[in-house]
C-alpha cells in the first residue's frame, strides 16, 4: 500500500476521533486517538494551507523534496573556472504592481528583480528569457511598452533578451529567468560570514515601503517602487575584491534578510539602529521591515571594509557599516541604548495581509 493511500485512511480516522465520530463505540478508542494525535505531530504540516507557511517554509519543502542542500540567491553550475549562474522571478499585477501601474514600469520591474538576485552574486548577466501571461483584451499598445521597458532595463547591463513564451491568463503573471558568470573564486554565496565580521548595505534603504504605503498616488512613487535599479556593477566590483563573506540582495526587508542569513550560518548579529541608513524620506518600520528595496547586504572582515568602502565610493554608492556577526543565533537590535531582538518579519509572499 503506497503512503498516499495510508495517509489517506489515517486522514480520514483522524477526523473521526478528532469529531468523536464513532469513537464512543470503539474499545480501543483511546489507544487510536494517541497514536492519530502522535502522527500529527510527526507531520505538522498536514492541515495547513500555504497561507499558513508562508514563502520561505515553502521553498524550504520544496528544497528537502528536490534534496537542494544550499539554498541561494541563483543556482550554480560549475563551468571551467567559473560558475554559471541561473535565477527566476516572477512577478503578478496582483501582488506587486499598484493600481496605476505602467505596462513600461512592469517591463522594467521584470528584468530588474531577476538581475538583481546576479549581482548579490557578483555575477556578469549573460541573457535572460521572459515568460509573459495576459488576458486577452490588452491591447497592442501594453505588449509594446512592456517590451520597452524590459529592453531599457536590460540594455542597461549590456544584457540579450533571448526569448521566453506568451500565454493568456487571468492577471499579468511574468517569469523571468536570468543566466550570469562569476570567476568561482570571487563567488558571493550567502554562506560563510564568520564572528566579528562586519555587516554592511548599499545605498539607502526603506524607500520603496514608504512609497508603497504612501495614500497619495504619484508618478514618483511609481518611479520608486518599480524603476529600481539592481547593484549589478556594485556587485561584480565587491566580488573582484574578494573580501565578502556572505551576500544576498535584501528584496524582502532588512530584517527577513538577516534572519536569513542568520539561519544558514548558525549565527546572528547585533545591529545598531542609528546606523542604519534611512532614506530621507522614510522611517525605522520601512527601514527594517518593508520589502523592494533591492540593495546589498555583505558581510566583510573588518581589516577588510575601508577598501571595500572606498571601492564603491568611487562608483558612486555608499556602504554603510550596520553591525557584526556574533557568536549566538539570534538578530539583536540596539536603539537608544537599549537591546532588543529585531522582529523576524518582512516581505513574505502567500502569508495572509
Amino acid at each position: 500500500m503506497s503512503m498516499y493511500v495510508i495517509n489517506l485512511l489515517l486522514l480520514h480516522d483522524i477526523y473521526k476521533s478528532l469529531f468523536g465520530i464513532e469513537k464512543e463505540h470503539n474499545p480501543d478508542a483511546k489507544l487510536h486517538h494517541s497514536f492519530k494525535i502522535f502522527y500529527m505531530q510527526q507531520n505538522p504540516f498536514i492541515f495547513m494551507q500555504l497561507k499558513d507557511l508562508g514563502e520561505r517554509k515553502i521553498i524550504e519543502i520544496l528544497a528537502k523534496h528536490f534534496e537542494i542542500e544550499a539554498l541561494d540567491d541563483c543556482a550554480t553550475i560549475p563551468f571551467h573556472d567559473s560558475f554559471f549562474l541561473i535565477t527566476t522571478d516572477m512577478v503578478n499585477e496582483k501582488t506587486h504592481f499598484p493600481e496605476g501601474t505602467t505596462p513600461y514600469h512592469i517591463g522594467w520591474f521584470s528584468v530588474a528583480v531577476n538581475l538583481s538576485d546576479v549581482a548579490a552574486k557578483g555575477g556578469k548577466p549573460l541573457g535572460m528569457v521572459l515568460s509573459i501571461g495576459m488576458p486577452k483584451d490588452k491591447d497592442i499598445d501594453f505588449i509594446k511598452e512592456f517590451a520597452r521597458g524590459a529592453m531599457e532595463c536590460a540594455q542597461r547591463f549590456d544584457m540579450p533578451i533571448l526569448g521566453g513564451d506568451t500565454k493568456e491568463m487571468d492577471s499579468i503573471t511574468i517569469c523571468g529567468t536570468a543566466f550570469g558568470i562569476v570567476k568561482q573564486k570571487e563567488f558571493m554565496s550567502r554562506y560563510g560570514m564568520k564572528v566579528g565580521d562586519i555587516v554592511c548595505v548599499t545605498g539607502e534603504l526603506g524607500r520603496a515601503g514608504y512609497a508603497l504605503s504612501s495614500t497619495k498616488k504619484r508618478k514618483s512613487m511609481f518611479d520608486e517602487l518599480l524603476l529600481i535599479t539592481p547593484r549589478v556593477n556594485e556587485g561584480r566590483s565587491m566580488a573582484s575584491l574578494k573580501v565578502v563573506t556572505s551576500s544576498m540582495d535584501i528584496s524582502d526587508g532588512l530584517a527577513a534578510s538577516l534572519y536569513q542569513l542568520s539561519e544558514l550560518n548558525d549565527k546572528g548579529f547585533i545591529i545598531y539602529m542609528k546606523k542604519i541608513p534611512i532614506a530621507k524620506e522614510s522611517d525605522k518600520e520601512h527601514a527594517l521591515y518593508s520589502g523592494g528595496d533591492y540593495e546589498l547586504l555583505f558581510t566583510i572582515p573588518r581589516k577588510k571594509i575601508m577598501v571595500a568602502k572606498q571601492k564603491l565610493k568611487s562608483m558612486g554608492c555608499n556602504l554603510t557599516e550596520i553591525g557584526e556577526v556574533i557568536e549566538e543565533k539570534k538578530v539583536l537590535l540596539i536603539e537608544n541604548e537599549k537591546e532588543m531582538i529585531m522582529e523576524n518579519k518582512g516581505y513574505e509572499h502567500f502569508m495572509e495581509k
